[in-house]
């Protein structure tokens, strides 16, 4: 994604301008470096917000574990972001420096030791200094539930193979003091289920089944939240105020106009469940945080 369409975020924090968590602990006051581990679009997006949040002093470090080209280079060191590989990392580390806040926002596709990735990155971390807080994003992908019934933060998680490894880096940063935030599918205009569906004339997953969302750069904004706000051990989710099914999702994509000549796409599938609807409004009162788009559909409005 080009720089200029990270641009656009805007912050979606509430009643930020105090220092001082529900645990009374000092966050993001005076110097504040951040640690983006997985400096992707949702990576970038929060190091927008961290800076926004903190004019002057919000520094921000954003790694990769592979190498990027220049213009990926170059567009970061525009947005204020520091580009370090993981190795240049953990040889700062083994010369004794860590960071106070993490954000841990790669995504476990394409890693093979996912677990370990985190693991590795909770010793960047600075757990000692005041408010220190390291935050994993997670997916609300995790909950077993599958007939349409609600979930929220302490919902009873599924297993399979995917859902076991996420679990397992959960538990890694909780047992470290850290948090973990669950979120629904993420989307842009022009990435997203939608995007993926629109370009096929058939999938083959049934048409009503619930799909939760938030937009990157809600997403982007709870996390930091979570990294001003959190209370250490926990799991924190967030989600727009209602899921669509697959149908609707497709239905309220093409009202853009980068959808507008396509095709609605046929689901034939008929098995699998439903899905579920994620209920984040403890973690919106806990951080003090609401989604700027309410819907998937709010946020296409805003495109026609």
């Amino acid at each position: 994604m080009r720089s200029s369409a990270l641009s656009s975020a805007l912050p979606t924090l509430l009643s930020l301008t105090s220092p001082t968590s529900r645990s009374g602990h000092i966050r993001a006051y005076g110097h504040s470096p951040l640690l983006v581990v997985g400096a992707g679009v949702l990576g970038r997006l929060a190091a927008q917000e961290w800076r926004a949040l903190h004019p002057g002093s919000g520094e921000v470090y954003g790694v990769t574990r592979t190498r990027i080209d220049e213009e990926r280079e170059a567009a970061m060191k525009a947005e204020g972001i520091r580009h370090r590989y993981r190795s240049d990392v953990e040889a700062d580390v083994r010369c004794g420096t860590r960071w106070p806040y993490v954000l841990f926002s790669a995504s476990p596709g394409g890693n093979e030791d996912y677990v370990g990735a985190v693991s590795s990155a909770l010793k960047y971390w600075d757990s000692t200094a005041p408010g220190a807080c390291f935050v994993l994003t997670s997916s609300a992908g995790v909950y077993a539930e599958d007939g349409g019934g609600v979930v929220c933060e302490t919902s009873p998680i599924g297993s399979d193979a995917r859902t076991d490894r996420l679990v397992a880096a959960e538990r890694a940063v909780l047992s470290a003091g850290g948090c973990v935030l669950r979120l629904a599918g993420l989307y842009l205009e022009e990435r997203g289920a939608h995007a993926y569906w629109l370009s096929q004339g058939e999938v083959q997953q049934r048409p009503d089944g619930l799909i939760n969302q938030i937009n990157y750069r809600d997403a982007a904004s709870a996390a930091v939240a979570t990294l001003l706000r959190g209370s250490p051990g926990y799991v924190y989710v967030a989600a727009d105020d209602a899921p669509l099914s697959r149908e609707e999702i497709c239905l309220e994509a093409r009202r853009a106009p980068r959808f507008a000549g396509i095709s609605q796409p046929r689901f034939s599938g008929a098995g699998g469940g439903v899905g579920k609807i994620v209920d984040s409004r403890a973690t919106r009162e806990a951080l003090g945080w609401r989604p700027r788009f309410a819907t998937f559909s709010a946020f296409i409005d805003t495109l026609v």
